[in-house]
């Protein structure tokens, strides 16, 4: 990979009229490991720089980061203070450059912030192109400034999925998009399945980075969990350490406002729930997933509960999301839009960046979270009480 040919603007000093050696103030230094990069600076001082590194001009007419006051801004919590910056249409690689930059001399200037977050607002460029460009960045910064930012692109905007509602279109022309914001339900669907897997605490700065989640929808399941959420001050990590059932409860109630999509086999002689698992198998694609009953008895061998008739399809996507493999597991199967408890598939769309399907046995398994909710929502409150009940006495997935 190429090395990056950074412009940096006015950090540098004008340098001296003389031909002794040169070398940046060390404040320069201090955010980025530059040493080796001006070592190859040739300084011709009668006329400009003669280096990888180049001044920029300071009119720039096609400049995109906004300074909007809220652009600059600060959250503090028991894990520590947390700078963000946003930026909106960003169209160039010199302004994501600035941007880094920005974030990288704060951190530097105070060093109690825990860390800085960069969110990209319907940035223009290319994905891949942000990528290389935070990885060239934090090759040349020093670690410990590089390893506490954390860049957050956010592609889709309210305003486009209204525009899209209202012009009527039902499906998305690529079957693999998958949805890059992260609700308040998604942050806790994420503490669930680490709660569930008795993995270790995580610290905000993972959280976003695992979940796609801003600070400010971390923050606020922070707060509306907070009796159920652990903090360790000590290595700035949290953990769910306690989840009631009225909590539970509040959580699939919330996730199930999101509409599913009902099938139903008008032939005559429907395929059994196991048969169709079966066939999704075979499709071999990583945003689908069994849920529903028959997903949370691969999770709790034993809960009180046969298979159920229904098989219950999580799709890694938004409700707007192609839904024509259902063809390809069942040409029989057809939409349908009356009595729910009549419909023989049942897809439900898991609208998070992480999907958390788990990979088993030849087969996705839908997270044990999003199983139970799946029952709920098919009325199934016996088996939900009892999965409750399972977990509550240790019995893990």
């Amino acid at each position: 990979m190429e090395e990056p040919s950074w412009r940096v603007r006015a950090h540098l000093p004008t340098p001296p009229s003389t031909n002794r050696k040169w070398s940046p103030e060390p404040a320069t230094c201090n955010v980025l490991n530059l040493h080796h990069l001006f070592a190859r600076i040739k300084i011709n001082t009668r006329h400009k720089f003669n280096a990888h590194i180049k001044p920029m001009q300071e009119q720039n007419p096609y400049r995109t980061v906004r300074r909007n006051p809220d652009d600059y801004s600060e959250v503090s919590d028991a894990l520590g203070r947390h700078f963000q910056l946003r930026s909106h249409d960003l169209k160039n690689t010199r302004d994501l450059r600035t941007l880094l930059l920005d974030a990288a001399y704060e951190l530097q200037a105070q060093p109690d912030l825990t860390d800085a977050h960069i969110y990209l607002h319907s940035c223009t460029l290319a994905k891949k192109r942000v990528e290389i460009e935070v990885e060239q960045f934090k090759r040349i910064t020093q670690p410990h400034i590089a390893g506490r930012i954390m860049l957050h692109d956010i592609r889709a905007t309210a305003q486009h999925s209204e525009r899209l509602a209202m012009d009527g279109a039902s499906t998305v022309s690529d079957p693999f998009r998958k949805p890059t914001t992260a609700s308040q339900e998604a942050v806790l669907a994420y503490f669930l399945q680490r709660h569930l897997q008795s993995l270790p605490g995580v610290s905000i700065s993972t959280i976003a980075a695992d979940t796609k989640a801003s600070l400010p929808t971390i923050y606020k399941v922070l707060n509306t969990y907070d009796h159920c959420i652990e903090k360790d001050p000590e290595d700035k990590t949290l953990r769910l350490h306690y989840f009631a059932q009225s909590d539970w409860l509040h959580w699939i109630q919330r996730t199930n406002q999101l509409s599913s999509a009902y099938f139903i086999d008008r032939s005559g002689a429907p395929r059994s729930a196991n048969r169709l698992a079966k066939e999704l198998a075979r499709l071999q694609r990583d945003d689908l997933a069994v849920g529903g009953l028959m997903g949370a008895l691969h999770h709790l061998p034993t809960l009180d509960a046969t298979n159920s008739p229904q098989l219950d399809i999580l799709v890694h996507g938004t409700r707007r999301t192609d839904l024509s493999f259902i063809t390809e597991i069942d040409p029989g199967l057809e939409r349908y839009k009356g009595r729910t408890e009549m419909a023989h598939v049942v897809v439900h769309f898991i609208d998070r960046p992480a999907s958390l399907f788990v990979y088993q046995d030849g087969q996705n398994w839908g997270a044990l979270p999003d199983c139970i909710a799946n029952m709920q929502k098919a009325g199934l409150t016996h088996q939900v009480n009892d999965a409750l009940q399972l977990m509550k006495q240790g019995q893990k997935p």
